[in-house]
């Protein structure tokens, strides 16, 4: 090691440069012994020597330890940085704060959660009893239910379908359709029973009133008996938010939105391989699912999860097709108590994902074909006229928007239009998949390199909280276990572009916390911060 590496070395552990220093002389002779020892004493030379403040034996011990030697200072400036990146932003306060606390205990307080490792966490976790009152889980295709759109739609397609029935019978064993129309008339709502019937006879042309009468038999108590499940499942959801509410521990948020059935089915599925991970098996964890608990009350539901978001550990974000303002202003939120938010981005191989969708019903891919056409401006230059023609025209879109009931797909006759368009429906699902794998990765890099607020600060400490974004439920079930247990893998990194030291984070490659190199910004921002009374005692 030279002079000039040393002092690199001390400005990186001091945060400030090396001033006024013609000792190399003497440096040369103790650095170029790579396997030199050097205990605390000698240490403290060596920064006086470069006209450094010396530290204390507990700064000592903790980040360059009893085998400290000239070849591995560069380590224990490294570990330094990391930690002062963790508790406080800031290199320059870290050291004058740290280096100066002469007792064991107190450095230790100081230096807070940084300072426990993954077996102490661990068994704290795992030496947790079970909880009292365990949630009554809610099916996954039941989750729609607990939302307030899915719900909304079967009642009305249920009273529909009861009125259209009462016509049906009313026209007679041999209805006509002007018996049916004349007996539309008499209901309650005749408008709305009328649209249905003619988006039937619009899409079945050749059928016969009784045609429509019997697949009223068929689909219509279908439909009644979904919608009498609604209220039976929000009263479950209901009992399980007052667990929620009651259990001591809560370590995860899951911050969604969820508008759409398929929605609530993919946030199902992924919650489930992210908790059920062998990786978190042992933790005994507590979370917050919204899939699983109801509030009727819009007021009731944001006092609920602000609650949830002030006692979790950290927040996991699914990054969906639209970004809303509920599920932004939770990600913020938790940044700002100075949290660790998780952002999951799909990124499901293509030929895969093209399967997925060709599995589900007309509607939802049509769904997804309008996000698609909307966030990725390459989409339409992919497509063939042909392509174009089946979903704007007389194909997919007639299919989905004629169905005369919205809430329970007909089977049999998604069955016979998927059958008829199989090859079309694998063409658009692959076009999908291509446009969906374009949108997320696009997504990814803007949380993690791009967007400003992908940086959010702790309103009470001034430390810079990064987003940390993951692409897969394993990895997304490492990265919870590594925060939990405060374990995580982070490395400090230089870069001269923008003059700033990043700290970034192994599995999710992203960064964590950030120390600015501008000096302006630097100084001006840490004097309101540092000079605060309560900070200054919280840290």
């Amino acid at each position: 090691m030279t002079p000039s590496d040393f002092k690199d070395l001390v400005n990186r552990l001091t945060g400030t440069p090396v001033k006024e220093c013609n000792e190399d002389r003497l440096l040369v002779g103790v650095l170029k012994k790579r396997r030199r020892k050097l205990d605390w004493s000698q240490f403290n030379e060596l920064l006086l020597l470069v006209n450094k403040d010396r530290v204390e034996r507990p700064f000592f011990e903790r980040f360059f330890g009893q085998d400290c030697s000239v070849a591995s200072l560069a380590k224990g400036v490294e570990k330094f940085q990391v930690a002062a990146m963790l508790r406080y932003g800031n290199f320059i306060f870290a050291y004058r704060t740290l280096s100066r606390i002469q007792d064991q205990v107190a450095f230790d307080r100081e230096l807070g959660e940084v300072l426990n490792e993954e077996e102490e966490q661990t068994a704290e976790y795992a030496g947790r009893g079970k909880v009292l009152i365990k949630i009554e889980e809610i099916p996954r295709e039941d989750t729609p239910l607990v939302g307030y759109l899915a719900p909304k739609q079967l009642v009305a397609d249920a009273e529909d379908g009861t009125l259209l029935l009462a016509c049906a019978k009313q026209a007679g064993d041999e209805p006509t359709w002007p018996g049916v129309e004349a007996q539309l008339q008499a209901v309650g709502n005749p408008d709305r029973a009328t649209k249905i019937v003619s988006k039937y006879q619009s899409q079945y042309p050749a059928a016969a009133p009784a045609a429509f009468s019997a697949d009223l038999h068929r689909l219509v108590p279908r439909i009644k008996k979904r919608a009498d499940m609604v209220a039976t499942v929000q009263q479950a959801a209901a009992r399980n938010q007052d667990v929620y509410l009651t259990w001591d521990h809560m370590d995860v948020y899951f911050a969604t939105s969820m508008r759409k059935a398929w929605e609530f089915a993919d946030l199902y599925d992924f919650i489930n391989q992210v908790v059920k991970s062998s990786h978190l098996e042992d933790l005994k964890l507590r979370y917050f699912d919204p899939t699983q608990c109801y509030t009727r009350s819009r007021i009731d539901k944001g006092l609920v999860e602000s609650l949830m978001l002030k006692r979790a550990k950290c927040t996991v974000y699914s990054v969906q097709d639209t970004d809303t303002l509920g599920k932004d202003s939770e990600l913020a939120a938790t940044l700002a108590q100075g949290k660790p938010v998780i952002a999951y981005v799909p990124d499901k191989p293509v030929a895969a994902r093209a399967r997925e969708l060709a599995k589900e019903d007309p509607a939802t891919i049509l769904d997804r074909l309008r996000f698609v056409m909307y966030a990725d401006d390459r989409l339409m230059a992919e497509v063939s006229a042909e392509d174009f023609a089946f979903v704007r025209d007389d194909q997919l879109s007639q299919f989905v928007f004629d169905s005369p009931f919205r809430s329970v797909p007909d089977e049999r006759r998604v069955k016979a239009f998927k059958s008829k368009q199989k090859s079309k429906v694998a063409t658009l699902c692959r076009l999908i998949a291509d446009s969906e794998k374009r949108i997320y990765d696009s997504r990814a890099a803007t949380l993690k390199e791009f967007h400003p607020l992908g940086i959010q600060v702790n309103l009470d400490t001034g430390v810079a909280n990064g987003v940390l974004v993951v692409r897969s439920a394993e990895n997304c079930a490492k990265l919870l276990r590594a925060i939990l247990t405060r374990s995580m893998d982070c490395y400090p990194e230089f870069d001269p572009k923008e003059n700033m030291w990043h700290l970034r984070e192994r599995i999710s490659d992203s960064i964590f916390r950030v120390v600015t190199g501008n000096r302006k910004i630097y100084n001006c921002f840490w004097n309101f911060y540092l000079r605060n009374d309560n900070l200054r005692t919280q840290q």
